[in-house]
C-alpha cells in the first residue's frame, strides 16, 4: 500500500505533470492548475498497476514526450505520434478489459 502511494506521487508529481503540460498545449488548451494536477494523478493511477515493462515503458515515454522538438526530430520521432503511443499504452488494458469481460 505504502509502496504505490509511493510510486503514485512519484509519478505524479515528476511524469504526470510534464505530460499533461505537453498534451495540453499540443490541444490548444491553457493548462490551469487543478486541470494539470487531476490529469497527472490520472495518469499516474492508470501506470500504477500495471507491469513493470509497461511501466518502464511508460515512463520512458513520458521522458521523451516532454524533450525538445529539435531533439526528436534529430533522431527521426514525431510528438504527437510519442503522446498517441503513450495514450494507447494506458488505455488499451481499460479497452480490453471492457471489451473482453
Amino acid at each position: 500500500m505504502v509502496k504505490n502511494v509511493v510510486l503514485g506521487l512519484l509519478f505524479g508529481m515528476t511524469l504526470g505533470v510534464s505530460v499533461a503540460t505537453e498534451l495540453f498545449s499540443r490541444i490548444g488548451m491553457e493548462p490551469k492548475t487543478y486541470m494539470l494536477i487531476i490529469t497527472a494523478v490520472v495518469l499516474a493511477v492508470m501506470l500504477l498497476n500495471r507491469g513493470i515493462a509497461i511501466l518502464a515503458s511508460g515512463v520512458l515515454l513520458s521522458l521523451a514526450v516532454i524533450q525538445p522538438d529539435q531533439v526528436l526530430l534529430e533522431h527521426g520521432f514525431d510528438k504527437d505520434l510519442l503522446i498517441a503511443t503513450l495514450a494507447v499504452l494506458l488505455l488499451y488494458p481499460l479497452v480490453y478489459r471492457v471489451l473482453y469481460s
